[in-house]
């Protein structure tokens, strides 16, 4: 077993994150540590590469638009030599855009057609503004409610994250996923190479 700390933002990432322990089976999350936020994982990612030199870390932040591509983001968060148990991984632009390239259970789970969802979602600047407006055509009363906010002043709807929550750990599937988003597949063949370093095993 390949012992682990999580390091993410949010809610959804963390366990986007814990579904991919179980895809591979050989990942136990040692500890948790949410961040609430790129600012915190920012100032904190030289500390992270540092304790990774004693066990394996995990950190997923977001693109979002800071920077034009993740290999910039990951110099300009960290320069220098990282940890080879370091595993630090961007989604682009943000986690939502990897629920949303399993694009046949995104559209059966939310009630919408698939035609809707966005072929290469790794290309949309605002995934979480897309799955909200994609909320909004749901055949499904209970889906629009939950996902699209109640008012101006919230960013989300009531039940969001619980909505997603329930969709990763259900529905979401990752070999559909990385066939359509570039950055999780990135991701997943990270691990991939650690699981098969650590079995003796060389990569195809």
């Amino acid at each position: 077993m390949i012992y682990i700390t999580s390091i993410y933002e949010d809610t959804i990432t963390h366990q986007v994150m814990l579904k991919i322990y179980d895809y591979f089976g050989q990942f136990s999350e040692s500890k948790a540590i949410p961040c609430y936020g790129k600012g915190k994982i920012k100032k904190r990612i030289k500390a992270y590469n540092n304790a990774a030199q004693y066990g394996y870390y995990f950190v997923i932040a977001d693109l979002d638009n800071e920077y034009k591509c993740a290999p910039l983001l990951i110099k300009g968060w960290l320069p220098g030599i990282r940890s080879s148990q370091l595993l630090f991984r961007i989604a682009v632009h943000e986690i939502e855009s990897w629920l949303l390239a399993d694009r046949e259970n995104f559209a059966a789970f939310f009630s919408i057609s698939n035609k809707l969802i966005p072929l290469e979602p790794d290309k949309v600047k605002d995934p979480k503004s897309t799955v909200i407006s994609l909320s909004k055509k749901s055949r499904k009363r209970e889906i629009r409610e939950a996902i699209h906010p109640i008012d101006d002043y919230a960013s989300i709807g009531p039940e969001y994250n619980t909505k997603l929550r329930i969709f990763v750990h259900d529905f979401w599937d990752i070999n559909s996923a990385r066939r359509n988003s570039p950055s999780l597949d990135k991701t997943m063949k990270s691990l991939e190479k650690i699981t098969h370093n650590l079995s003796g095993g060389k990569m195809p």
